[in-house]
């Protein structure tokens, strides 16, 4: 771990402001999703379930992350209504059909099966606003028969999270170091901004954490690193698009921030901190 690095990336982070941060979650394609579903669909406890069993099965798309959520919307609206647990396996078994599925199908299926038969729906609508955030991570992971730190795990909580800005105005209470999940977009950052040349996934993560924990320090509040992956991820895309060109990826990351809502000097300070080792 670079500790110079992880300093500087950490105050790029924090000058963005905890809005400035929160804007790139808004900027997430299940955001907009259930945006949409908050003011025309359903329950908040049934939005959230959907939300989480969708989340679980982000993977191996026969397309983009935008059409997956894109789709699950349509599907969700034409069903016209999302109050039972009933509504929400009979959205997930439309949508399975949908071309975006396509990819290892059957195992989704089966995934989205097992959840509902090992009780997680009927545990998480019972116990919706009273269970920890923590609860509900072990219940679903116990369910899936999945280690906590599996990505689609996390990604579900993510979601989870998202759906709780949405509803509440807040996040929820997790972890300031859930462990994001160390992909392609996390390990390119990590290394086009210096935090660490390590390609070991441990390293990796233990360098985002000290961001995050810096970030928080700073800011003063909590930041989890989920936050931090909404930002990471957004901007490993641009980056990995514009390899090696260092100017070319700083000029995107820049209009991209700036299309997120962030001021340019900000977006400038944060573009050159991302591509400091590229």
């Amino acid at each position: 771990m670079n500790s110079e690095r992880v300093e500087q990336v950490a105050e790029a982070i924090s000058s963005l402001g905890y809005q400035g941060i929160v804007k790139f979650d808004e900027e997430e394609p299940e955001y907009k999703t259930f945006s949409t579903f908050s003011s025309e669909l359903g329950d908040e406890p049934h939005r959230s379930l959907l939300g989480i069993c969708a989340g679980t099965a982000d993977y191996q798309l026969a397309g983009d992350a935008q059409l997956f959520w894109n789709e699950l919307e349509q599907v969700a609206l034409s069903h016209g209504q999302l109050n039972s647990t009933k509504d929400v396996k009979q959205i997930l078994g439309d949508f399975m059909e949908a071309d975006v599925n396509a990819r290892l199908n059957q195992q989704k299926r089966t995934r989205l099966v097992k959840l509902f038969d090992n009780g997680f729906g009927s545990w998480f609508i019972e116990n919706y606003g009273e269970a920890e955030p923590l609860a509900v991570w072990e219940s679903l992971a116990d369910a899936l028969d999945n280690p906590m730190k599996r990505k689609t795990i996390v990604f579900a909580m993510k979601v989870y999270d998202i759906i709780h800005l949405i509803e509440n105005g807040t996040y929820l209470d997790f972890p300031q170091d859930i462990p994001i999940p160390c992909d392609l977009q996390v390990e390119r950052v990590a290394r086009t901004s210096g935090i660490t040349g390590s390609e070991d996934e441990d390293e990796v993560m233990a360098a985002w954490v000290e961001v995050a924990q810096q970030v928080s320090d700073n800011l003063g509040r909590s930041i989890s690193l989920l936050r931090i992956d909404s930002i990471v991820w957004q901007s490993g895309q641009i980056i990995g698009e514009h390899e090696p060109d260092r100017e070319a990826a700083r000029n995107a990351l820049i209009g991209h921030f700036e299309e997120v809502g962030i001021g340019h000097e900000q977006a400038e300070i944060l573009a050159k901190s991302f591509t400091a080792e590229m």
